[in-house]
């Protein structure tokens, strides 16, 4: 299948978006994913998959704690600034540290973590993690769909 058509296919997928954080104080690092799953009750368990290529990835050797940030959808600056290389990421982001792990203020959803294992698969790497914690706010999700970011609204209407 040509990859521009594939592109075009997998943009109908409406996803979540979420920043993945780990490091504390001035070795903090993170990054803006699109492909977050609940996976697990028991063991309570979630994935993630990033690119191979990802800075953050190296960090996230298992049992390394890691932070899921799901975005609401006033959030999607922070979802751009946490995607794009080469800037300090957290630097007109307002965040505090929560079980030792940077969380970002007014998300959707907080998830404290432990890296369980990691798959290779394609061009990208599939993270499992024991979720060790979570925090939920009553605000809409930002999703990113047709390739540009969307709100989906607390009105159950459908």
């Amino acid at each position: 299948m040509p990859p521009d058509a594939l592109k075009s296919a997998f943009a109908q997928i409406p996803t979540s978006v979420a920043v993945v954080t780990t490091g504390s104080g001035s070795e903090r690092y993170g990054a803006t994913v699109g492909t977050l799953t609940a996976l697990s009750l028991g063991p309570p368990m979630l994935m993630f998959a990033m690119k191979q290529t990802s800075s953050l990835l190296q960090r996230l050797e298992v049992g390394r704690p890691v932070g899921i940030n799901v975005l609401a959808a006033h959030q999607h600056d922070i979802a751009r600034r946490f995607a794009t290389p080469g800037i300090d990421r957290f630097g007109d982001t307002r965040w505090w540290e929560e079980h030792a792990l940077p969380r970002i203020d007014e998300t959707l959803l907080w998830i404290a973590a432990r890296v369980r294992d990691q798959l290779p698969l394609g061009d990208h790497m599939l993270v499992t993690a024991i979720i060790e914690h979570t925090q939920t706010e009553d605000l809409a999700p930002l999703v990113f769909w047709r390739r540009g970011f969307s709100a989906i609204s607390n009105d159950r209407g459908v």
